[in-house]
C-alpha cells in the first residue's frame, strides 16, 4: 500500500534549514563572490572620462545653441522667417475681457489693504509697467533679441500673476470662518 504523495508545503518543511558546501567547493564560491578588482579601477577611470567629455560636450551645445522664445517655438513660425515682431498685447476679445475683469478685480480689492501694503503694491506695479516699456523701446532698436522677447513675456506674466495674487489673497470668502 503506497502513501498519499506530500503536499509541496510539506516536502520544502522537511528539508535542512541549511547545507554546508564541502570543503572542496569553497575557493570556487570565494572566486565567484569576489571577482578580481585589477579590472575595476581602469574601468571607473574610463567611464568618469566618458562622463565628462559627453556633459563637456552637451553644455557646449547648450551654451552655443540660439535660443528662442517660447511663443517662437510653434510649427509655422519655425518654417518661416521673423521679419516683424508685434509688441502689443493679445487682441483676442476673450483675453482682453479676463484681463480687463482681473484688472477691476484687483483694483477694488487693492482698497481692502492697509495703505502701506497697497504702496508697496502699487510700486511694484509700476516697476513692472515701467521695465515692460523698457523693454519694448529695446526691442524696437533689436526687434528679433530672443532675450528681449523673453522678458517682456515675462514682464507681462508678472503683471499678470501680481493682479491674481491680490485678489486670491484678498478674497472675502478668506476672512470669513464658519462657526
Amino acid at each position: 500500500m503506497s502513501l498519499p504523495p506530500k503536499s509541496l508545503d510539506e516536502q520544502l518543511a522537511a528539508l535542512p534549514r541549511m547545507i554546508e558546501p564541502p570543503q572542496e567547493l569553497w575557493p570556487q564560491i570565494e572566486a565567484a563572490i569576489r571577482p578580481a578588482r585589477r579590472w575595476r579601477w581602469p574601468l571607473a577611470l574610463a567611464a568618469s572620462f566618458a562622463v565628462a567629455a559627453v556633459s563637456a560636450m552637451v553644455t557646449w551645445k547648450l551654451l552655443r545653441a540660439p535660443t528662442l522664445p517660447a511663443s517662437a517655438m510653434n510649427g509655422a513660425s519655425l518654417t518661416q522667417p521673423l521679419t516683424a515682431v508685434n509688441f502689443a498685447l493679445p487682441q483676442q476679445a476673450a483675453y482682453l475681457q479676463a484681463r480687463a475683469h482681473l484688472e477691476q478685480v484687483f483694483r477694488e480689492r487693492l482698497t481692502l489693504l492697509h495703505p502701506d501694503t497697497r504702496a508697496r503694491i502699487e510700486a511694484n506695479l509700476q516697476i513692472i509697467h515701467d521695465a515692460d516699456e523698457n523693454i519694448r523701446r529695446a526691442l524696437q532698436a533689436d526687434p528679433a533679441s530672443p532675450l528681449l522677447l523673453q522678458q517682456l513675456e515675462s514682464t507681462q506674466r508678472q503683471e499678470i500673476d501680481l493682479y491674481t495674487n491680490v485678489a486670491r489673497n484678498t478674497d472675502p470668502a478668506i476672512g470669513r470662518s464658519s462657526l
